[in-house]
């Protein structure tokens, strides 16, 4: 019984690992990765309409995520706010 148990619990966390997105592309072993959210960057410009001039603002670059190598000595690195 306990063998089983332990067997549904250890194919439930493979299964909960999911496709890889978490973890870098060829991670270096010893190293620590810090996954960062990059949001959309804007830019704000005046155009000139019916004789007004219009503020508006135009998306320069994408919002994604990148990796970043980190320090690390063993233990989870606090939590940062960006």
């Amino acid at each position: 019984m306990a063998g089983a148990a332990l067997t549904l619990a250890l194919t439930a966390g493979s299964s909960l690992a999911g496709t890889g997105d978490d973890c870098p592309p060829n991670p270096e072993p010893g190293k620590c990765y810090e996954k960062v959210y990059r949001p959309a960057q804007y830019e704000n410009y005046a155009d000139q309409a019916g004789g007004r001039i219009v503020t508006r603002q135009r998306k320069i670059r994408e919002a994604s995520f990148d990796w970043q190598v980190i320090p690390c000595d063993g233990r989870l690195p606090a939590k940062r706010v960006h």
